[in-house]
């Protein structure tokens, strides 16, 4: 007889869990935030790199001078350093994302 581990949780009740309770490895954070039309969102990647996936709805993301449309199936990712701002469009707008922590490497600045 084999025991698992295995957790079952649904995202969209609880919107947001520490992955770091469940996994080992680098994932942290993992949401489900949905912004409603005009609402406004900004990610700023210190210490941690972000992925976002777009599962319904439409909207911006701006970073410096580049601007992406969002759509279901578009996806982000955020390298260390960075940041966006993503702006729901009248369809509101339902993201995936989750946070990786990105280890110092020796002698960098912290």
């Amino acid at each position: 007889m084999t025991m698992s581990n295995a957790v079952v949780i649904n995202l969209r009740e609880v919107r947001e869990i520490d992955a770091g309770d469940f996994l080992s490895g680098p994932l942290g954070r993992v949401r489900l935030p949905q912004l409603q039309p005009g609402q406004r969102e900004t990610l700023i990647a210190e210490g941690q790199e972000h992925t976002l996936f777009v599962v319904r709805g439409n909207g911006d993301a701006v970073s410096g001078s580049a601007t992406v449309a969002l759509r279901p199936g578009v996806a982000l990712t955020l390298p260390l350093g960075s940041e966006v701002a993503v702006t729901a469009g009248d369809e509101g707008l339902e993201l995936f994302t989750a946070s990786l922590a990105t280890p110092q490497s020796p002698g960098a600045a912290e």
